[in-house]
């Protein structure tokens, strides 16, 4: 198993990259291609394709991204095809994105082909914050467990073991949770026509 790690307060240059797994703390700059089963860290990654099965990072780059996960603080991209989902925890800027499942704060996507679009916001009152946990406990974390479960079916891993991806989601949702908890933020589910799937400023 090929595995590179790119150190805090470094910066790596490639034409292109093949991996097993990449850890990126510091910096990665990629002209071409980076292809790996996993990306994680809480560095930043720029690169003109990415294709990867899960990618857990702080910052994001890319012309083009394939993956079957995607969690990070900012994404910037032209095009995210993305099978499970996406949270971009901070923003996401992008061209098109085509997604079963999209989560994101702050938001600039010109076309968006999805099932579901959720929109973290700040709070407006007190009933909003209320729904929102709520909403985050009988609805949310279902359908999380539910891809988890999946996920772990499909994939057999060592049960004595966690993988830092699923512990980097863990930690993504159980943030998600509090924060809907303490009233910092509402939720809205945006509704998403086959006509028409654009995402919509609410």
């Amino acid at each position: 198993m090929k595995k590179i790690v790119v150190n805090i307060g470094t910066t790596e240059r490639h034409e292109n990259l093949y991996a097993d797994e990449i850890v990126v703390y510091g910096r990665l700059i990629v002209n071409g291609i980076i292809r790996a089963k996993k990306i994680y860290g809480n560095g930043i990654i720029e690169a003109d394709r990415i294709d990867a099965k899960v990618i857990v990072i702080s910052r994001l780059e890319a012309d083009y991204i394939a993956a079957r996960k995607v969690i990070a603080d900012e994404i910037f991209c032209d095009t995210a095809i993305v099978s499970v989902g996406i949270i971009a925890k901070d923003y996401i800027d992008a061209e098109h994105v085509k997604t079963t499942r999209l989560t994101s704060t702050l938001s600039r996507v010109n076309s968006v082909e999805a099932n579901e679009i959720i929109r973290l916001l700040p709070k407006r009152s007190f009933f909003t914050a209320v729904f929102c946990s709520w909403f985050q406990e009988h609805f949310f974390l279902w359908r999380h467990s539910r891809v988890v479960k999946r996920d772990a079916l499909a994939e057999r891993p060592n049960p004595a073991s966690k993988d830092p991806m699923d512990l980097e989601l863990e930690r993504t949702v159980n943030n998600f949770r509090e924060k809907y908890r303490k009233g910092g933020y509402r939720l809205v589910l945006e509704a998403v026509s086959p006509e028409k799937r654009e995402m919509r400023v609410v």
